[in-house]
């Protein structure tokens, strides 16, 4: 849920600090911050704001930790559209509208899905995180297999979340493929 609204809220960001220089000069110091802070310091300010068993809590933590990747490289890839292809879609009469969807993005479109890779695989770390504070779900088992010496139960669950990464990482990709071959039609 936390990678679909990470990718719901950073792709249309990345987009626009792709358009505005302005937008792209007052976030950027922003997805510094967030990208420098360390891991835990995400989860202090909310749990002020929230009760420690809060799902809220994680989330926005998930959130805000892993937003960067997606938001930076929907950006960059719509920067690096070939500007002669857009010098095409202006002679073609293509509005700012059509040019993105029609042919920004398209071409955009591998790195936005390595920015929602590293989104998935980021939000699967901050689980993990999480857990030390008494988050639940799969990290819970890797702290209680690590905090207990159980190390079949830190590892299956250790697995699992690896697991998960893996089958998102596929199908992101497999679904990459197949707009491929659908534009290549």
């Amino acid at each position: 849920v936390c990678t679909l609204l990470c990718t719901l809220i950073g792709i249309p960001v990345g987009i626009l600090m792709s358009k505005k220089d302005a937008a792209q000069r007052m976030i950027t110091p922003v997805l510094d911050m967030l990208q420098t802070l360390p891991t835990f310091v995400y989860l202090i300010p909310l749990i002020f704001l929230f009760k420690i068993t809060e799902p809220k809590l994680y989330g926005l933590a998930i959130i805000f930790y892993s937003i960067v990747p997606v938001i930076r490289l929907t950006n960059l890839g719509i920067r690096l559209v070939d500007k002669d292809l857009i010098e095409a879609a202006n002679a073609y009469g293509m509005t700012a509208r059509q040019k993105l969807i029609n042919v920004e993005i398209p071409l955009a479109l591998p790195n936005i899905m390595a920015g929602i890779n590293q989104t998935i695989m980021m939000s699967l770390a901050m689980v993990v995180i999480a857990s030390l504070v008494s988050a639940p779900g799969l990290g819970t088992l890797v702290l209680d297999g690590i905090n207990n010496l159980r190390l079949g139960v830190g590892f299956v669950a250790g697995f699992g979340i690896v697991l998960l990464a893996v089958i998102l990482d596929r199908v992101s990709k497999t679904a990459l493929a197949r707009l491929d071959e659908s534009r290549e039609i």
